[in-house]
């Protein structure tokens, strides 16, 4: 059974075309893969926690080793990698803020790209992506207020997709939101052009 990993970072609910224009994607996928699994994951409804001491400790140290502070800290991560690892695919969908990755979306990188459990490093030091093979497949929707041919986000989410052995990453740039409230262009319109990239993608 195919599963997909479906991530949403943005806050404005209904509002966001981030949302929208992954939720169509979802709707391709289960059409394309009749009975598979969705594993939903809105990080604006999820009480993530940030890389600390007794993180790292834990993260770099065998589990006999570790305390009660240490398995605190890495509950939340084991939970998003365990999501990660399960998933053939991912839809991920994000808002763009300063030409990066918004806190959300930053503090779940955080916690899935871990050493031993999604990469590591080989004899000679070299990071090696431990998703690598497993013919995973990701999906970044990502809107902006500013019109990019590709902003800076789209490299560095293939970066860390890649890092993780997952390779065949592809980028829908829905730029230009800004326009819709500028009243230059209705939002049906805006998600429409999107929409047939969205179906020609998945």
């Amino acid at each position: 059974m195919a599963t997909l990993l479906h991530i949403n970072v943005s806050p404005r609910g209904n509002h966001s075309i981030s949302r929208q224009l992954s939720s169509a994607a979802v709707q391709a996928w289960k059409e394309r893969n009749p009975g598979g699994r969705v594993i939903e994951r809105d990080l604006t409804k999820t009480a993530l926690t940030f890389v600390d001491l007794d993180w790292i400790t834990g993260a770099f140290s065998p589990p006999e080793q570790h305390n009660e502070n240490h398995r605190r800290a890495l509950a939340l991560s084991d939970e998003l990698v365990s999501e990660l690892v399960a998933a053939d695919e991912i839809i991920l969908a994000t808002p763009m803020y300063n030409f990066t990755a918004p806190a959300a979306l930053k503090a779940w990188i955080d916690h899935v790209v871990r050493a031993g459990k999604t990469f590591s490093y080989t004899a000679a030091g070299t990071p090696e992506g431990l998703l690598a093979g497993k013919n995973k497949k990701a999906l970044a929707i990502i809107a902006s207020g500013g019109s990019y041919t590709e902003a800076a986000l789209s490299p560095y989410l293939r970066s860390v997709f890649g890092f993780m052995g997952i390779t065949d990453v592809r980028v829908v740039q829905a730029s230009g939101t800004t326009a819709i409230l500028q009243g230059k262009m209705s939002e049906e319109e805006f998600l429409s052009t999107h929409l047939k990239e969205i179906a020609a993608t998945i």
